[in-house]
């Protein structure tokens, strides 16, 4: 097995550290053995954290960073946003394209970053795994950080194979991307069940070794978490046993991680991964922060960064907006003002607030949000559809009525059949809007795009699309074609 010269590194500096008498002996730290980095980490497993830190930096400032559109996890989800049906742009600026469902290209930026940083992370889970578990019986902490690497990998394949394919349920024999593990190579492009058959195997064993250790950082994959996209992930696989009540199962589970927000949480900005319902993002700051390429520097309207100073907001469909009902805390997350002569006057009660800097709210300094990934609001929704597909639509009434109590003082659901199931995806609409679900909802629905409900989208994008068309995925990047002669077929 090959190790990186920084593995090695790390490896060859513990050695030294343990024997200072007799470390001119050892050989150079590039030509570290197998021997010496398994026997470094059998010494010290927590050696390995820094790859650990690695692969989780390049989900928020990612090594192949091209532009100011690309902040990693947080801009795949604000891109795959602007695809769907609930996010309006009135501009022409960052995510223009995204919007315009013309953002696909093998030789664009989207297409390409997006691959090289889900394998570039890729590949640091499967350095971490390929050490680790060589140890025959791992402790508590290799065990932690096994079931970090494993799961965060099946995250990583899950929205490959979601973004360069069409969904599990119509697809599963199509070509979807290569897989690279700890033993196996795979550069053609593997059939879409075989990956998912990859990220299940890997869901099962990173979640088993997460099991029972609760959160011990929301920086860092945990049980909660992994049970949160094991369920995100479940619900594409169509012919999985008992589908949906493994679904709700895996829901529930997550839900243990955190408390439903306060409305003062709710209002506060989405900017801290210390909000109750947290239960998995990135810790943001002066140090880590990537300044105008973020998060909140393209969507806070009232920030200094893209989405305020140069006032490229982001809206909410003004069809949706209209199906908030007014005591809902929600309807709060929308509505800002704006003078007369701003282009925008006459949607400024669509413009987005739900997202603010710590700038914005005074909490912190200029860009150093937090990242939110998971919070248990999304599993209430997740848990209730699948009850209700499962069978089960009193208990999938009661998982909606506890969530929506927290959001819309006394409410209750009077709906049943399939009134029920559709308020269930309207309130998560509402609820996670601006947060990367949309696209993959509509996909694994086959939902069309229609955009001809709202007043607010822009004349130019498109506003009808089939489910399943060619605009809703990517084609593989040009430079990965060009450096990879197995793959043989391209997306339309």
């Amino acid at each position: 097995m090959k190790y990186s010269k920084y593995l090695a590194i790390a490896a060859a500096a513990l050695m030294m550290g343990a024997c200072s008498d007799d470390f001119l002996d050892k050989e150079p730290s590039k030509n570290a053995s197998e021997e010496q980095v398994q026997d470094a980490i059998k010494r010290d497993p927590e050696a390995i954290n820094s790859f650990i830190s690695g692969y989780y930096m390049n989900l928020y400032s990612p090594e192949a960073q091209m532009s100011h559109d690309d902040f990693g996890l947080k801009a795949f989800e604000l891109a795959t946003d602007f695809m769907g049906s609930d996010m309006a742009y009135k501009t022409s600026h960052f995510f223009v394209y995204d919007y315009l469902l013309d953002n696909r290209g093998a030789t664009y930026r989207r297409t390409t970053t997006f691959w090289q940083e889900l394998y570039a992370v890729i590949s640091g889970t499967n350095q971490v795994i390929g050490i680790l578990s060589a140890n025959e019986k791992p402790d508590a902490t290799i065990e932690y950080m096994l079931g970090q690497s494993y799961v965060v990998r099946a995250y990583c394949y899950f929205w490959l194979i979601n973004m360069y394919q069409q969904p599990y349920q119509w697809n599963k024999e199509k070509p979807g991307v290569p897989v690279y593990t700890e033993t196996e190579t795979r550069l053609n492009r593997v059939p879409v069940k075989e990956v998912y058959d990859q990220i299940l195997a890997d869901l099962e064993k990173g979640y088993n070794y997460l099991k029972g250790k609760g959160l011990k950082s929301r920086t860092e994959m945990n049980e909660y978490a992994a049970a949160a996209i094991y369920a995100n992930v479940l619900s594409f696989v169509s012919d999985y046993p008992d589908q949906w009540n493994e679904v709700a199962k895996f829901a529930k589970l997550a839900i243990q991680g955190g408390r439903l927000m306060s409305h003062e949480e709710l209002l506060s900005g989405f900017n801290d991964i210390n909000l109750s319902e947290v239960l998995w993002g990135a810790d943001i700051n002066s140090e880590t922060n990537t300044f105008y390429a973020s998060f909140m520097s393209h969507i806070d309207p009232m920030g200094p960064g893209y989405g305020g100073a140069l006032g490229n907001y982001k809206m909410i469909a003004s069809d949706l907006y209209d199906q908030i009902a007014d005591n809902d805390i929600r309807k709060q997350w929308f509505g800002i003002d704006l003078s007369e002569k701003n282009a925008h006057y006459a949607y400024r009660q669509y413009v987005q607030k739900k997202f603010m800097d710590t700038s914005t709210t005074g909490t912190g300094d200029t860009f150093c949000s937090d990242y939110i990934y998971f919070r248990t609001g999304e599993m209430y929704f997740v848990a209730a559809e699948a009850l209700y597909r499962a069978g089960n639509p009193a208990e999938a009434k009661t998982m909606l009525e506890t969530v929506m109590a927290t959001r819309v003082e006394g409410y209750t659901c009077e709906k049943t059949g399939e009134a029920l199931l559709q308020e269930i995806e309207l309130q998560k609409r509402i609820e996670m809007w601006g947060e990367g679900r949309r696209l993959f909802d509509m996909k694994r629905r086959g939902e069309d795009l229609d955009r001809t409900k709202a007043v607010n989208h822009n004349a130019t994008a498109p506003t009808k699309v089939a489910a399943g068309d060619k605009l809703f995925i990517y084609q593989i990047p040009q430079k990965e074609l060009n450096a990879n002669n197995e793959i043989g077929e391209q997306n339309d």
